[in-house]
């Protein structure tokens, strides 16, 4: 989860990258008993019960901040309650009416990902909001949801100025998921940004969420310039490319998403590491997982750092990494080595998440329960 600064968020890797984005260590992570330790059925019991209770108690977390002073951190609490349809749909409905635009558009966001058709009529009504921002998410979340929108202003906020709005315009068009825009992001997107007022790091953030929506939009060939991306000059940029090469699930990535993690020769900056570490656990096999989970220590280092910002990347990875455990525990079979079974039963991640839930920085505990969310749905 980003912070923006101003305007609503540029991307949700939900990295937001869903953005993303999650207990002790000595009980399974999973409800069905492994074929190796089969009849322990108090254990897996006990296990399922805290594993529910930890995740209500990061639903009640995600509750508590979308009432937060922060708008950002309202905003974050509604984009990580997605996990939970049940729960998203009354704070979306309240955030549409929330004095701070960000809120707006996230609620907006999360009705169109979720097709929450109960609140499409009054999505539409947000079309005339003051925020254009806003106005575009609400065309999204509108037609998403089966109403009758005209949608050809977002056509002229791909040309605006202001790199905020490209980039909400682009991601959005994205999402909807229609071919039909594609020649609208081709043709409008190339429209160039006032150099005065927009910086070179900027420029190359929209050029890079242009590629994604292309990409999503049936363009194979956009999967390229992301590509690139990843070895940008600009870490900001390299960190964005990387955690949209997982979202994407490019798996011809995975080799250079591994050596970001593993080089030894130029060390790559802990940020770079953990959103490769992100990326691969949504692309990668059983042995990158594997390699990977070997040598976690520098996701719970991270986890543990001075610094609330890459704290709260760190636990999102987190939990990330889990849930690709987990799925990868589902498939061992009983001729797999025992070690293979200890790296995949171990809990310390899911320990880490519990822990930063607690978390003095509200942000840090807000990561930390979408984690807990999404490594255990």
């Amino acid at each position: 989860m980003t912070r923006p600064t101003s305007q609503p968020p540029v991307s949700r890797p939900l990295t937001l990258s869903l953005l993303t984005l999650l207990i002790v260590t000595v009980f399974w992570t999973m409800a069905s008993p492994a074929p190796v330790n089969a009849g322990g059925n108090k254990k897996d019991a006990d296990a399922t019960k805290t594993l529910t209770e930890l995740r209500e108690s990061a639903i009640q977390i995600l509750q508590i901040t979308s009432s937060d002073k922060d708008p950002f951190l309202r905003a974050n609490a509604i984009e990580a309650m997605q996990c939970v349809p049940s729960r998203a749909l009354p704070l979306a409905q309240i955030g549409l009416d929330d004095v701070h635009p960000v809120v707006r558009f996230t609620s907006l966001v999360t009705i169109g990902k979720m097709r929450l058709r109960e609140l499409g009529p009054a999505a539409a009504r947000c079309i005339n909001d003051p925020d254009p921002s806003v106005r575009a998410a609400a065309m999204y979340a509108a037609r998403r949801c089966d109403q009758e929108v005209d949608i050809s202003e977002m056509a002229q906020m791909l040309a605006s100025p202001n790199p905020s709005v490209r980039s909400n315009v682009v991601m959005l068009l994205g999402l909807m998921g229609e071919p039909s825009a594609l020649p609208m992001i081709e043709a409008q997107a190339k429209v160039p940004m006032p150099t005065q007022r927009v910086d070179n790091l900027h420029r190359t953030i929209v050029r890079v969420q242009v590629a994604e929506a292309q990409f999503l939009l049936g363009d194979q060939e956009a999967i390229s310039p992301l590509r690139a991306a990843a070895f940008s000059e600009f870490d900001e940029v390299r960190v964005l490319a990387v955690t949209m090469l997982g979202r994407l699930r490019d798996a011809s990535a995975e080799t250079a998403l591994m050596a970001m993690i593993e080089r030894r020769d130029q060390p790559q900056p802990i940020e770079l590491r953990l959103a490769a570490a992100e990326a691969v656990s949504h692309i990668g096999g059983r042995a990158a997982i594997k390699q990977i989970l070997e040598q976690t220590g520098f996701v719970t280092q991270a986890c543990h750092s001075k610094n609330p910002v890459l704290r709260a990347q760190a636990v999102i990875t987190a939990g990330a990494l889990d849930s690709a455990r987990t799925r990868i525990y589902t498939q061992l079979l009983p001729s797999d080595p025992p070690y293979i079974w200890r790296l995949f039963e171990n809990t310390d991640l899911i320990a880490t998440m519990a822990k930063l839930m607690q978390d003095p920085d509200p942000q840090v505990r807000l990561s930390a329960a979408a984690a807990v969310l999404r490594a255990q749905p």
